[in-house]
Formats: structure tokens, sequence, C-alpha cells
């Protein structure tokens, strides 16, 4: 699907889970929705599921926005404790967005859903918003901590089934100038790497870069990043 089509989606009012690899312009298109849907005069609540994911789109996190933080369940007077600015924020928004959601469990999705509902008085999925869901599931997957509720990705939860959000996969490139790179970087997210793609890259491993030449670096440890 082309962005211009996603975006024709989004502003005729449909709940939706926007998709696609990495590159192909999700935030740039939920940028623009937010612009749009601003000017016309909508509330847009913009959040993430993590910190560092909000700032790309200037949102906070789908915990503090709910008012969900990091509890595993809802507990009976969560609703009612509520601070009059944080009911105000549930109650007047138009649309609420949640960027990388591949990193979100699903009962914290059905959390979001069962604060919104109460909160705004409608038991209709999220209490009558738009919802539009984005990210990737061939990504992070949410994290399960020993000494905590196990979850899975939103897909299993009941908000997901209940908003039945329309599927927008954005398949555009708009990163990788390299076809070969691109190539391998798609066979590495499907899990179909052939020879060629390994052959290309290990003929990468001799080649010698000038000394002034910023190189990035990958590490999977923060240990390692620190050093």
């Amino acid at each position: 699907m082309k962005q211009t089509l996603a975006l024709a989606i989004l502003d005729a009012g449909h709940s939706v889970f926007l998709t696609g690899p990495a590159g192909s312009g999700k935030t740039y298109l939920l940028n623009q929705f937010i612009k749009d849907a601003r000017i016309s005069g909508k509330s847009v609540a913009v959040t993430a599921s993590t910190g560092l994911a909000a700032t790309h789109l200037g949102g906070n996190t789908i915990h503090s926005w709910a008012g969900i933080g990091i509890a595993d369940e809802l507990s009976k007077r969560a609703v009612g404790d509520m601070s009059k600015s944080r009911v105000d924020q549930i109650g007047k928004a138009d649309v609420l967005i949640i960027d990388e959601v591949s990193m979100l469990h699903d009962y914290r999705l059905d959390m979001v859903d069962q604060v919104c509902q109460q909160v705004r008085a409608d038991a209709s999925p999220f209490g009558g918003l738009q919802v539009i869901l984005s990210g990737d599931f061939y990504q992070l997957p949410p994290i399960n901590r020993v000494d905590s509720k196990q979850g899975g990705f939103i897909t299993g939860s009941q908000a997901w089934q209940d908003l039945d959000p329309v599927i927008c996969y954005l398949e555009e490139q708009y990163r990788q100038d390299d076809d070969m790179l691109l190539e391998i970087l798609t066979a590495l997210r499907e899990n179909d790497l052939r020879r060629r793609h390994v052959d290309a890259l290990m003929a990468r491993k001799l080649i010698k870069t000038s000394s002034d030449e910023p190189i990035t670096e990958l590490y999977t440890k923060n240990i390692n990043v620190d050093e």
C-alpha cells in the first residue's frame, strides 16, 4: 500500500494498524496525519510504547497518558483516583495514536481500552476513539520478566479483536538507496537469507576504510556501549 492511500484511510476516520518494514515511512505518515488532524480541529493523543519512540512523534508513553503506569492489571480505583487533568485529556481526545506497538503487551492494550471506556462512559472500543496503532511485529516483541505478568503481542488482546483495525501495510522504501543492502535487510527480516546475501556481506569483510571516515558500530549489550 502507498502512503497516499494509507493517509486517506486515516483521514476518513478509520481505526488502523499501520505497519511495514523499517524505512517505509510509518513515522513520517503519522506526523503528516497528526498535522492534518489538528488543523481540522481534532484533539490527537500522541503516544508510544517507549519514551524514546514517543519523542520521535512529540508525545509521551501510553502508560503515562492512560494512567496505567507499569501495573499489570487495572485496579478498581484506577479511574476514580485519576487527576482531573488526565480525565479531561482522555475524555476530550478524538484520536489515540500508539506507536511501536510490537513492544506493548496484549494485556496492557486491554487496560488502555478499559480506561478509555470508563472515563468516556462509552462501551465501544476505546470509548469511541479513532485508534491508530503503528509498528512492525517483525521487530522487538514485548519483554516478559520472571516477576511480572506474562503477555504477548497485542493481536492476542480482546481490545484488538473488538477494534478490528484496518491493516495498512506500507511497501515503498524511502530509507535505503542500495538495492543489495535493501534485499539483504528484507531477507533478514523474513528469515530467508540466501547464499548470494552471505557472499555480498563476506565481500565487505576485508574492505579498508579511510581513518577519518565515520564508522557505525553496533553492540548488543549496554556494557559494551559504555566501554
